[in-house]
């Protein structure tokens, strides 16, 4: 839902994603759709997938991924309900966002961001909005259209039908436990991604760095392992590559940069991570990620 941080959405993040030469990836909730993405950027491109109750829209997903020229997918598999977000419960979170004192208060506080929602292209969930009337507008909440639309039901046959529809890298998303990445090698997937969904769904759960390092141990040779959360700062990537993670991502950190400064603002916050770690490897004294291990890394007691 990128439109909701600056009037050009996902088209700015990978704009900017190209630039820097980095990987960019959208949601199945993208407010630009799959083939505008492909026809805008050559730069690598990841699918987050939602699997829906009706299976022929998660058919229709994949399917036109395949056509636009996505390099990689990957399922999230921890937000089959929405989690308990008590702001957004306050706060009434949905598209159209409701009118109540509090927002009619920040739409006259942030004058341009109001202005670039009433007067330039209508918000929509662009690759869903042909599939059902709530892709335009979510009259309830976020959280009501994902407990009314998502399937709960899903389980490990429905990753490995979509690992195998897809046939190309494919990634669970949400994993958190040596179990779950052993049996994400079993269904044929090709990287687990370490995630909590931002600490926004299980309350309580584990930061995702701290299982990095038991599940790089168990199935590390065999899966591609990669962080997810918490990510902030360059030394987070390397604490996190020191421990044997083979990537890191990060979404609010951009984010945040989006709202800012649009697509100069994302460009800005990747030159910056590209520019800590540079330096802070320096200062350790390493001059390839080859040379990042656990001897980096001292856990308090």
């Amino acid at each position: 839902m990128h439109r909701l941080y600056y009037h050009q959405g996902e088209r700015a993040t990978a704009r900017a994603a190209e630039k820097m030469g980095t990987m960019f990836g959208i949601s199945t909730m993208s407010t630009t759709s799959i083939e505008e993405i492909g026809q805008l950027t050559n730069g690598p491109k990841l699918f987050q997938l939602y699997i829906h109750k009706d299976k022929g829209l998660t058919d229709n997903l994949i399917e036109r991924c395949k056509k636009s020229g996505f390099n990689s997918m990957c399922l999230t598999v921890d937000a089959i309900v929405a989690g308990n977000r008590e702001r957004d419960h306050r706060t009434g979170f949905s598209t159209p966002p409701r009118l109540t004192l509090g927002s009619l208060l920040s739409f006259i506080l942030h004058p341009e961001w109001s202005l670039n929602y009433l007067f330039r292209e209508k918000f929509k969930l662009a690759n869903i909005v042909h599939m059902t009337e709530k892709g335009s507008s979510i009259d309830r909440s976020v959280i009501g259209y994902i407990n009314e639309q998502f399937d709960p039901s899903m389980n490990w046959k429905d990753a490995e039908y979509c690992v195998k529809k897809w046939k190309k890298p494919f990634a669970l998303k949400g994993v958190m436990s040596v179990e779950d990445a052993k049996k994400a090698i079993d269904i044929g997937c090709s990287a687990v991604i370490i995630s909590n969904h931002g600490g926004r769904q299980l309350d309580g759960s584990r930061a995702p760095f701290d299982q990095i390092a038991e599940i790089v141990d168990a199935v590390g040779d065999k899966i591609e392992v990669i962080l997810d959360g918490g990510v902030r700062r360059g030394t987070h990537v390397l604490k996190a590559l020191s421990l044997g993670a083979k990537a890191c991502s990060f979404g609010k950190g951009y984010l945040f940069a989006l709202a800012a400064g649009g697509q100069k603002g994302i460009e800005r916050i990747l030159e910056k991570m590209k520019e800590e770690i540079y330096r802070d490897m320096t200062l350790m004294g390493c001059k390839s990620v080859s040379e990042l291990n656990r001897s980096k890394v001292v856990f308090r007691k």
